[in-house]
């Protein structure tokens, strides 16, 4: 028997099902598991040090790059433990340099038993078929520790998280995803995300996320799932990511949808500019996101689009023409002011590296950010950039920020539009990588 530590940085506040998902996989294989959310839980560093020294084996799970960054820090305080670190998840690869540990990407529950039963990990990612086996969620804190859901009338529920696929059929090409999975999609079976859902509603919830990279990369899982929850659980809600690809082909489903309980979809809109959208390899353009944002409206689900404004390719009319689509159509209260300053994370392995090397934008790797620095062809967009992040980190208004954007590029502040507050459902932690 091996005894393992996982620990969990950051999951979008959610009860992380990368902790969550191994501890069913290791328990199952005869292995004493212990584990941390330190993103919910105050652990001292001393106690950390002393659960960490008794593990036989460590594994620090990084599905995002925040995660991932996050889990540079806890290392490094376990550095003198780096021959029991395992980073796992999307994001592990990029940490496989710093000397801080193995790392695993990939489907990681077998990899970490694997581990546990004292073989070697791969250095190539692995996908296998095995059958998903139930979450165990024994070891986390409750639910009511992490994000809620707000429903329409701005009442707040318990809100739990299941996947019911792994990967993504796609290969969006700033996606963390692509280098990984390249396309490849595995599904987790109905039976278990059936059975995770009922043990969470178990634990009080009363809404829950899916949080596949696309809901409906297996269209016909979910709806079955979205039917099958339903019954059993009448009043339910749910939210789900979809592309606006496949809102538009599995428009006639969005009916169906919402009246089993889907009550808000987030789908990556990214950008206004057709240009920018071939290069991300999104599979739509922008003609397309009225067309999404109507079909929705028109059955009550209500859109959560998400934005990348900042990259090399934006010019500064695209970034103007973002923001006057955002308030035209309605979508300031839908927007965190995070969403109008992220920038084009580039990782290591990003097939954009090569495209932005030859438009010489590349400026150096940033081992610790676990991203390129790059430099906009205008210097103009840059300095804006750095201070939409800052004036979104003080929470300022949408009008504020259109404002510094017009005087940054030297364009005329169109007059601000209406914008009564108009409570929509989603959750308390807004969406970010």
């Amino acid at each position: 028997m091996t005894r393992v530590l996982l620990i969990s940085t950051y999951e979008q506040g959610h009860q992380p099902l990368g902790v969550a998902a191994p501890t069913a996989a290791l328990m199952a294989a005869g292995h004493d598991v212990t584990a941390f959310d330190l993103a919910v839980e105050s652990v001292s560093p001393e106690r950390l040090r002393v659960d960490a020294a008794d593990a036989d084996l460590i594994g620090i799970s990084t599905p995002m790059h925040t995660a991932a960054r996050l889990g540079i820090r806890i290392a490094r305080q376990l550095e003198a433990m780096s021959d029991k670190i395992v980073f796992y998840g999307l994001a592990a690869n990029s940490l496989r340099d710093l000397g801080l540990g193995r790392a695993i990407s990939g489907d990681t529950d077998l990899q970490l038993v694997a581990l546990a039963n004292g073989d070697e990990p791969q250095l190539a990612p692995v996908f296998d078929r095995e059958k998903r086996l139930v979450p165990d969620r024994s070891l986390l804190p409750p639910l009511e520790q992490y994000a809620r859901y707000m429903d329409a009338s701005g009442v707040a529920h318990l809100a739990g998280h299941v996947e019911a696929t792994r990967g993504c059929a796609h290969r969006c090409t700033h996606c963390p995803l692509t280098p990984i999975y390249a396309g490849r999609l595995r599904l987790n079976g109905a039976d278990t995300v059936l059975a995770d859902i009922d043990q969470q509603v178990s634990m009080g919830a009363e809404h829950i996320t899916f949080g596949d990279p696309d809901f409906l990369n297996a269209p016909d899982l979910a709806v079955d799932l979205l039917r099958a929850s339903a019954e059993s659980h009448p009043g339910m809600t749910f939210d789900a990511t979809i592309k606006v690809e496949h809102l538009i082909e599995h428009e006639s489903m969005l009916g169906e949808m919402s009246a089993l309980g889907v009550t808000f979809i987030t789908s990556a809109f990214e950008s206004v500019d057709d240009r920018l959208l071939e290069i991300l390899d999104k599979g739509h353009t922008a003609s397309d996101l009225d067309r999404v944002l109507h079909s929705t409206q028109e059955v009550g689900i209500a859109l959560r689009p998400t934005w990348l404004p900042f990259t090399p390719w934006t010019a500064a009319k695209d970034y103007l023409a973002l923001l006057q689509f955002v308030e035209t159509r309605g979508l300031v209260d839908l927007t965190p002011p995070v969403q109008l300053g992220l920038r084009l994370l580039v990782p290591a392995d990003s097939p954009l590296v090569e495209p932005m090397r030859e438009m010489n934008a590349l400026i150096s790797y940033d081992a610790d950010g676990l991203t390129w620095n790059w430099r906009h062809p205008d210097e103009r967009m840059d300095a804006l950039q750095s201070q939409v992040a800052s004036l979104a980190e003080r929470g300022a208004a949408f009008a504020e920020i259109k404002q510094a954007a017009c005087l940054a590029l030297g364009a005329e502040p169109w007059p601000n539009l209406p914008a009564p507050h108009l409570h929509r459902p989603g959750l308390t932690e807004d969406w970010f990588c």
